[in-house]
């Protein structure tokens, strides 16, 4: 997703991480990698020439190393993924997202190794791009967020039934 200027969600549980543990955790000790994806299509015109083509469910896994269990309480960390998802992630329940699995494995008195695997999924939209790398609809697209209008007036008509 090179060509992508939104952020996945994956990416951004990882920076809402780092900078809730830093300066303890630097950026060197915490990797992130997305494994066992399912492309969901659906095609939804958005309005405005852009499209959501796709729903992208997956397993994102990201690794702490040198986490020091006894300055930072392991409940911590658990309340500040649990935090991030109940903020972020509003479609947990439609796509039966599973919660996380957190493995902390002490490697040393002062230290462990956090692994957590959590379920997301992202969005895949479209808007026109001449030059972008996705054929779509006789047309090319970048991949990026379709913008949304939301109607800021409404005008009702009421019609009295005799």
């Amino acid at each position: 997703m090179s060509q992508c200027s939104q952020k996945t969600q994956l990416q951004q549980l990882g920076e809402h991480l780092l900078k809730s543990l830093q300066p303890v955790i630097k950026t060197n000790n915490i990797d992130a990698w997305q494994e066992s994806g399912t492309l969901i299509i659906n095609g939804e015109d958005r309005g405005e020439n852009g499209y959501q083509v796709a729903k992208w469910k997956h397993t994102g896994v990201i690794v702490i190393e040198n986490f020091p269990h006894r300055r930072i309480a392991a409940y911590s960390l658990l309340a500040m993924v649990a935090a991030f998802l109940i903020d972020h992630d509003n479609e947990r329940d439609i796509y039966q997202l599973n919660d996380p699995e957190i493995d902390i494995d002490e490697i040393s008195s002062d230290n462990a190794t956090v692994i957590i695997d959590v379920e997301l999924i992202d969005n895949i939209e479209l808007i026109p791009d001449v030059n972008g790398p996705v054929f779509f609809n006789n047309a090319r697209y970048k991949v990026n967020s379709a913008p949304i209008n939301i109607a800021e007036n409404v005008d009702v008509t009421v019609q009295q039934q005799n």
